[in-house]
């Protein structure tokens, strides 16, 4: 630790030491601590922030009688390693149902055949050569001018889905992820009293080993040895930016288990939220070189009434819409949006991913909500005027801008096929890695990827120190 050396002087004099240190109190860090419990390990968990969960962000209005998501919403697919949790912690899984719809040049068109066309699309995609972009694929125009709607269609799939830009994305992992068994895709729950319910039942059964609001700076590790630089965040945290408080302080432990977003691992150094891994992270820079971190932003609305529901679109849609679960547009801003269905609430999310999410992510709060409400008016055909008179409330968070997560969740690029599983690997049986980033199983950029990751690293520390399960 001859690096860590030169700190010394600056910091705490006697290091605060355990067995293993977590860094990150996110989906991942909680379910390693969670798996972990039990085998007699003293472990601490850290997290930058004010609140456990990362990007799980739960938020409660009075006046709505459900949460409101502005992080992770969906349950993907069967899930098996959160819908384990989900199960022992006794939390309510609803299945998301409804119907999807297309709005187009004022008109409403069903697309209950959303899947089947985007799926035409992607086996397409070559099973043999090189790998490729998406945008080069597409380029090609797969399927002529029969498919040319499926194929903007696939396109709008790829940026809102995998928040990811398709110049960089790779279809051999798209090809993998698709297919008519591809359930994690096109299966959708919701936690029914909020996604945070699994993040604060998981954060319980270590609480006495949670500390908020502890920035990680730097990372001194040799093998069987590590060090870490923490010191105390000032005020609120996550996208206000405030500046830190108090003397940095030492953190001492055997193993350290690294859980932090993509973005925060690939950030510059003195860029704030940064860390310092001393000897750099050499053996991973090939792998965080072909993954990248997603851009998303979502707009969550209270309105005054379930207005689609209305005659009024009913008459334009030539049938009822108050089973309206999603609606598809071709609007810039905000192209998707979805209701609460089957729970008949006034709530909307619109959301935007991709290279358009990135660009919007550079504006003020005010303006995103504001292009918010003009692209939900756009799909309605209905005035601004009309629909800002409908809106009583609206919430996001700026994931982009968030110097502790700095995007909405990874995605490969092109060769980037097996990198989350590289990416996870331990260094020196000292660094663990996990996160969604680095889960091998194709749940990358859910909350399953990461607990899965979370479970996964347990086990390789356990291994590690040699501790029976």
């Amino acid at each position: 630790m001859a690096a860590g050396l030169r700190l010394r002087a600056a910091v705490q004099s006697t290091p605060d030491t355990h067995d293993v240190v977590i860094v990150g109190a996110g989906a991942a860090g909680l379910a390693a601590a969670h798996a972990l419990r039990g085998s007699g390990l003293r472990i601490v968990v850290l997290d930058a922030r004010s609140r456990p969960g990362g990007r799980i962000c739960t938020h409660r209005d009075r006046f709505l009688p459900l949460p409101i998501e502005l992080g992770a919403e969906f349950v993907h697919g069967v899930a098996p390693a959160l819908s384990h949790l989900l199960e022992e912690a006794g939390i309510v899984v609803a299945e998301v149902e409804g119907q999807r719809w297309k709005a187009a040049a004022g008109q409403l068109h069903p697309l209950d055949d959303f899947w089947s066309r985007v799926d035409g699309v992607m086996r397409r995609i070559p099973d043999k050569g090189a790998d490729r972009s998406f945008q080069a694929f597409i380029a090609r125009r797969p399927g002529g001018r029969r498919l040319a709607s499926d194929r903007t269609l696939a396109a709008q799939y790829v940026e809102g889905f995998h928040a990811a830009d398709p110049q960089y994305i790779s279809t051999r992992v798209l090809k993998d992820q698709s297919g008519p068994d591809a359930e994690r895709q096109q299966r959708l729950g919701r936690v029914v009293d909020g996604y945070d319910r699994i993040v604060h039942w998981l954060a319980a059964a270590s609480i006495d080993a949670l500390r908020l609001s502890t920035i990680v700076s730097v990372v001194d590790w040799t093998r069987g040895q590590v060090e870490l630089t923490v010191e105390s965040a000032g005020g609120a945290q996550g996208a206000r930016g405030r500046g830190v408080s108090g003397r940095p302080t030492r953190v001492r432990a055997r193993a350290a288990v690294i859980t932090v977003p993509l973005g925060v691992l690939k950030a510059e150094p003195g860029q704030r939220g940064a860390i310092r891994f001393h000897p750099r992270l050499d053996a991973k820079a090939a792998m965080l070189a072909k993954l990248e971190m997603g851009s998303a932003i979502r707009v969550a609305m209270r309105l005054r009434e379930r207005f689609w529901a209305g005659a009024r679109f009913a008459r334009r849609a030539r049938r009822p819409l108050d089973t309206l679960s999603f609606l598809h547009g071709r609007d810039e801003d905000f192209p998707v949006w979805w209701t609460a269905y089957p729970h008949r609430i006034p709530l909307l999310v619109g959301w935007c991913g991709g290279p358009s999410a990135y660009a919007m992510s550079a504006l003020s709060r005010r303006e995103i909500e504001a292009r918010a409400i003009a692209s939900l008016a756009r799909q309605w055909s209905v005035s601004i005027r009309t629909m800002r008179a409908l809106v009583q409330a609206t919430w996001t968070h700026n994931w982009q801008r968030d110097p502790f997560s700095r995007g909405a969740y990874s995605y490969q690029r092109v060769g980037g096929e097996h990198a989350p599983d590289t990416l996870g690997q331990p260094l020196d049986r000292t660094l663990f890695f996990a996160g969604e980033a680095t889960d091998s199983g194709g749940a990358t950029g859910t909350v399953e990827g990461a607990i899965a990751s979370g479970n996964r690293v347990a086990r390789e520390v356990l291994q590690a120190l040699r501790v029976k399960a």
